[in-house]
């Protein structure tokens, strides 16, 4: 029984990332080619297909399409970083509501009483 590759994630939506967020991605990669910076910039940011990205920046599909590869594989790794700081924030969150619980039904237990002597309200 041969085991099949996984498909790989797409964590990148076309048309839907800011330039930013794709200058921030690429610095985390060898990615140095202008030209694949420019197409794969304009296929995130704009939606444009993979294969007029390239002919616009005249560089080979395949070439686009491995960056386009290694730019998902560090989305891949930031998400999962991301998804650990959220693992860690829940956990401190739910620690905390836990102690807001803890005080709440030590508050509720306290009679609350007018602090004022009687006879000083007459």
């Amino acid at each position: 029984m041969t085991k099949t590759a996984p498909r790989e994630m797409l964590h990148l939506l076309a048309g839907s990332e800011s330039e930013r967020k794709i200058d921030l991605l690429i610095s985390l990669t060898r990615i140095t080619s202008e030209p694949t910076i420019a197409a794969l910039k304009l296929h995130y940011t704009t939606g444009l297909d993979l294969e007029r990205c390239a002919a616009r920046n005249r560089i080979e599909l395949s070439n686009l399409m491995r960056a386009q590869t290694t730019l998902n594989n560090t989305m891949g790794v930031v998400e999962a970083i991301k998804e650990i700081d959220w693992e860690k924030h829940l956990a401190k969150l739910a620690a905390a509501n836990v102690r807001i619980a803890q005080l709440e039904t030590k508050l509720a237990s306290y009679q609350l009483t007018d602090s004022i002597p009687q006879e000083q309200v007459a």
